[in-house]
């Protein structure tokens, strides 16, 4: 399961403004947790795109299919 928040494949930074508590939890997980805030924020993030494709261009739709 731990390798389930492996990055894998190219990175690039993005800086994002979370609130507050939001910071505080993520932070709090990695530590609990040791899988690395980027890690953490990466699955999250993976997980939200999943779920909301309806945000997504109607082209991004048909790239993600290939």
């Amino acid at each position: 399961m731990r390798d389930d928040y492996k990055i894998n494949g190219p990175v690039s930074k993005l800086e994002v403004e979370v609130e507050k508590a939001v910071a505080e939890k993520l932070l709090a997980m990695e530590k609990f947790s040791k899988i690395s805030c980027a890690e953490l924020t990466n699955t999250a993030l993976k997980r939200f795109i999943s779920s909301h494709k309806d945000f997504l261009p109607a082209q991004n739709e048909e790239k993600s299919r290939k």
